[in-house]
């Protein structure tokens, strides 16, 4: 396989695009419209400063909310999330302390793209201008920025069926212009933005709206992943460690198989592996009994998904990897029943270290396995010829030094996205470790 060593920014921007669906739906629109509207506010006030990093600060300003909300009630995430468009609400439903802000903050500094300065003023954006305690100018009009965008956002989304009524707008007007938290010079740039019809559709329609010539490195796409994973995981209890356990084990026995780049890049596709469940509805992910042949169906065409989704992104070879994670040596997998010949080695290790992580977890219809358990079932497919006994023996040997009892027992979401920080975040949610582990 020849490999793309850069990736589009515009690619991973539109893979969260994506995301807009079933929980996320209002959630993501709102990301995105932040994200134009910063950009555009950035962009009249002629500073010196990336426009492409600016409304990447736009578009990760909440991400914080939704690990938040995810974990300290989750039943209230379901139902909220995908029913209520009032994001106000979501907001004093789940973090009247406002710590969402300063998670989203240490989510952001892990996303290369974004630059410090951008990543810092995510950090204030529900801050009035008067009390952030920053030196630097920049942050404080960037947060400022972020924060009179989220409240146009909020209110546009709340509104009835989010149409352009005059109603809508003329409360917009006014509160924009008696917001005694905005900057002068923001405001004024803002009611001119409001009132430009040539630019304020594009502003609040469901399109990213979003062109770069930027590309990024294995390297550097990276925590971009890691966000996209962490919303798919964060979707359900069951699944919450899954993306990142496949990562791990992924990452550890593609180092000691494949060549560098080669390893990065399975790193890369394992975060991606699942992104179709996106699509996925919870009654089917959650369901305690065997699926009948309609929701087998369903939940089979998350792999479909999957390809189809980074296709569109303009990541089909990152989808080539990622969408085979279900496909068997003998034929007999899916979506498309390919056999070994035709499964490159990259392939193949994502094949067995999704189904190792799935076996260590709890599911609705069963409990989790211990790690020698999950070995043992695996040792059977590797006999039946269903997947790789070179991989099934690199993961043996990490049994066999107790790695994967450990990792399996302690790797979770919130050292997935928020890496040596976890702990931290941990007890700023007041969340005892263990209640995380898969």
């Amino acid at each position: 396989m020849e490999l793309v060593l850069k990736f589009p920014l515009a690619s991973m921007v539109r893979l969260f695009r994506e995301f807009g669906v079933l929980e996320y739906k209002n959630f993501i629109r709102h990301g995105f419209q932040v994200a134009k509207i910063t950009r555009e506010i950035l962009k009249r006030l002629a500073l010196s400063v990336d426009l492409d990093c600016a409304y990447l600060a736009g578009l990760f300003h909440d991400i914080g909310l939704a690990v938040k909300a995810s974990l300290m009630n989750y039943e209230l995430f379901k139902d909220m999330f995908r029913n209520f468009s009032d994001l106000e609400k979501l907001v004093l439903t789940f973090d009247k302390s406002n710590d969402h802000p300063m998670l989203s903050y240490l989510i952001a500094m892990r996303v290369k793209p974004l630059c410090p300065r951008c990543a810092k003023a995510i950090l204030y954006h529900h801050t009035p201008y008067q009390m952030i305690d920053e030196s630097d100018d920049l942050i404080r009009i960037l947060a400022n920025s972020i924060r009179i965008a989220d409240m146009i956002s909020i209110a546009h989304i709340k509104s009835e069926d989010a149409e352009l009524k005059p109603d809508l707008f003329k409360s917009i007007f006014h509160f924009v212009d008696n917001e005694a938290g905005t900057l002068e010079e923001v405001n004024g740039v803002t009611m001119d933005i409001l009132k430009d019809y040539r630019v304020l559709n594009a502003l609040l329609d469901d399109d990213e709206g979003f062109t770069s010539s930027k590309t990024l490195s294995l390297d550097e796409i990276e925590g971009f992943a890691e966000v996209i994973a962490a919303l798919i995981d964060l979707r359900s209890p069951y699944t919450r460690n899954h993306t990142f356990l496949t990562f791990k084990f992924s990452e550890i026995i593609a180092q000691e198989l494949l060549s560098e780049e080669d390893a990065k890049l399975i790193n890369i596709s394992a975060l991606f592996h699942d992104v179709g469940k996106i699509k996925t509805p919870l009654e089917v992910l959650h369901k305690k009994g065997p699926l009948d042949d309609t929701e087998a169906l369903i939940m089979r065409m998350h792999v479909v998904d999957t390809y189809e989704m980074l296709k569109r992104a303009g990541l089909e070879h990152l989808g080539i990897i990622s969408a085979a994670h279900h496909e068997r040596l003998d034929g007999t997998g899916y979506p498309l029943g390919l056999t070994g010949d035709r499964l490159s080695l990259s392939q193949r290790i994502l094949q067995v270290c999704d189904v190792f992580s799935a076996l260590v977890e709890e599911r609705p219809y069963r409990p989790k396995m211990s790690p020698l358990e999950a070995l043992s079932v695996i040792e059977r497919d590797v006999k039946g010829g269903k997947l790789d006994g070179r991989v099934y023996l690199k993961l043996k040997e990490l049994c066999d030094r107790d790695l994967l009892d450990y990792m399996a027992s302690s790797m979770n979401i919130l050292e997935g996205i928020y890496g040596p920080n976890y702990e931290d975040v941990a007890k700023l949610l007041g969340i005892a470790e263990e209640s995380l582990e898969a």
